[in-house]
């Protein structure tokens, strides 16, 4: 009688707590979806300016390592470090940490309107971004501990074979797909029963499906079947192909790199994290170009921590060339007119890449099913449900427009179900007020799908520079996309794609229909149209690389195969500024594979 009366009791407390945790995000949605409509995105770094005016510089110590960044490569870099008992390392990172909101893989597009995103915009572009505010496309890059992990679509995508093959070709000896593969590996614990011998079980980072899969899986799978694409593991021999997403997700949850990596490293005493700061400088004796630490603002006061063996900086390809132009390493002639002493001669900010994202919206007779967000929540509390989705995110197909050149895919589709809240898509999209109307009243919010176009061969490239000599200002961001043509007529080929899943038997059993686009339609030439359409709606895909690039030679990289900024000694560069070529895929996964190569290179050399 007593087992049966605790038994009861310990089934009521369940339900209750569950109806507690339950009441609690639903609140915690409400409340930040709120918040994101109304978020007033910064233009700079002005709350640090009066750390940065101080006269007063504070000593912060000194470590074998400071590395700059706690975002996906800092995190990575950083644990694997601290895995030798007598490595002392800080690691420096402005943001603050994640939290539930930031945990669930559905909200991903609502944490770029809070202080977990910079706030970056490009510079007024000329050949993109054309129906956006200002011409300016919005750049999320993560604030926060894991970075841009903590707020990207978490697709677990490394690229193509000959991608790291072409890095190698250019003298980048260790970096062919063979030699980068186990360290993919290395990271990787793959719930997915994908190719033999590509995939790593056991470690610290989760790839699996959303479960259950979603329904317009199938008629994504049987439409590319339909245009003879192969279904195949994308992370495995093939690049070519189609099939459901791979997320970096964990029982339905988001799983950043600081929580895969840096979560259990941050209990080792050998590690020390502050977050809240800003990194103004690398400290470098200009007579020996030697580094000797950095310099740091936070709660209004200065720091300089030093480095006995290496400052590593892991910022991004955005905050790693400004860190490094404000150290004095950079174009010569820029920093000269910015005011700034010039310690080396480097293309510092060149060679930026970013994959143009094109979004085709289809109308269907498709509808989302009919749920409350609290059953919502109670399937996510399980790792089930939409929840564990970012934004709707389904399925993609890896396809070559180019009559079969064996390079690797041109274009990615990347297949979304409906999303009901355009307005926070228009915001995050910085769509001119002309053309969110219009999309508004064209929208069936409910039954709508898009077809996202990526680019993931650009041929153009931009660049970040300074806007001025002080830390509190933003760096530029020129993206300077589809400024090669090329560049237009793939994504046309592209589009040419898109049309033959529409035509398919299996998107046409949901009636799928393209939504016509007006703003164009003062042009009558097709292909001059498609031109002007890819133009206006182009936009960022979040995946900026290459502005510290590596290779060889000094005129035109800036890091060695060693990731050793050329000319200064006891500075590194580990993140996905240094990929001197694009990958065709999602970068994260690269950026990841780029910290555990460092991090064995680092131990090797300080180890013997």
């Amino acid at each position: 009688m007593n087992s049966l009366f605790i038994m009861i009791i310990y089934l009521l407390l369940n339900v209750v707590n569950c109806s507690i945790t339950t009441t609690y995000y639903k609140q915690l949605i409400d409340q930040r979806t709120r918040e994101a409509r109304t978020y007033k995105i910064p233009k700079n770094n002005e709350q640090f300016r009066k750390g940065i005016e101080s006269d007063d510089m504070q000593n912060y110590g000194e470590y074998d390592f400071v590395v700059v960044g706690a975002g996906s490569a800092g995190s990575v870099l950083a644990t694997r470090l601290s895995e030798i008992a007598n490595f002392n390392t800080l690691l420096l990172e402005a943001g603050d940490e994640e939290d539930d909101f930031s945990q669930i893989p559905a909200m991903m597009i609502y944490n770029q309107l809070s202080r977990k995103n910079w706030g970056y915009y490009s510079t007024p572009q000329r050949y993109s971004c054309l129906g956006m505010n200002n011409q300016q496309c919005m750049v999320p890059r993560g604030k926060l501990v894991g970075g841009s992990s903590s707020i990207n679509g978490m697709i677990y995508v490394r690229g193509s074979c000959k991608d790291y093959d072409k890095w190698s070709d250019l003298g980048n000896h260790g970096w062919s797909c063979d030699d980068v593969l186990p360290y993919f590996k290395k990271s990787e614990n793959s719930q997915i029963r994908g190719d033999n011998g590509y995939h790593g079980i056991g470690g610290y980072w989760n790839v699996e499906y959303s479960l259950p899969s979603p329904d317009l899986l199938e008629n994504i799978i049987a439409a590319n079947l339909e245009i003879n694409q192969s279904i195949v593991d994308y992370n495995g021999r093939s690049g070519f192909g189609s099939n459901q997403l791979q997320f970096n997700i964990k029982h339905g949850k988001r799983q950043s790199l600081a929580k895969a990596f840096l979560e259990n490293a941050r209990a080792r005493s050998n590690l020390k994290l502050v977050t809240n700061i800003l990194v103004t400088k690398v400290i470098i004796d200009p007579e020996s170009n030697v580094t000797k630490g950095v310099e740091f603002v936070t709660q209004n006061t200065k720091f300089r921590a030093l480095a006995k063996k290496e400052v590593i900086v892991s910022a991004g390809a955005i905050n790693t060339p400004q860190i490094l132009m404000l150290s004095g390493i950079g174009p010569k002639k820029h920093l000269e007119e910015i005011g700034i002493p010039v310690i080396a001669d480097l293309p510092v900010g060149k060679n930026l890449i970013e994959h143009p994202y094109l979004p085709v919206v289809l109308h269907t007779n498709y509808t989302i099913k009919d749920t409350t967000m609290e059953n919502k929540i109670d399937l996510y509390l399980k790792g089930l449900g939409p929840l564990t989705r970012p934004d709707g995110m389904t399925g993609l197909a890896f396809i070559n427009t180019k009559n079969g050149v064996p390079e690797g895919p041109t274009i990615e589709m990347l297949f979304t179900e409906p999303n009901p809240d355009l307005s926070i898509i228009a915001k995050i999209f910085n769509l001119k007020e002309t053309t969110a109307a219009f999309l508004t009243e064209m929208n069936h919010p409910e039954s709508d799908i898009t077809i996202n176009l990526l680019l993931l061969r650009p041929k153009s490239r931009g660049r970040v520079f300074l806007k001025s000599i002080s830390p509190t200002d933003f760096p530029n961001i020129d993206l300077n996309m589809l400024s090669k043509q090329e560049d237009v007529d793939t994504l046309i080929e592209g589009l040419g794609y898109v049309w033959r899943i529409v035509q398919t038997n299996a998107f046409k059993n949901i009636n799928a229909t393209l939504l016509e686009i007006k703003m164009c339609n003062n042009v009558n030439n097709i292909k001059r149209k498609l031109e002007c359409l890819i133009r206006q709606m182009t936009t960022t895909c979040y995946h900026l690389c290459g502005t510290t690039a590596m290779g060889p030679d000094e005129k035109k990289f800036v890091v060695d195969d060693k990731l050793k900024v050329h000319g200064i000694r006891n500075l590194r560069v580990v993140d996905a500024s240094i990929f001197p070529l694009p990958v065709s895929g999602h970068i994260n996964a690269a950026t990841v594979m780029v910290a555990e190569k460092a991090a064995d290179v680092i131990k090797k050399m300080y180890e013997e």
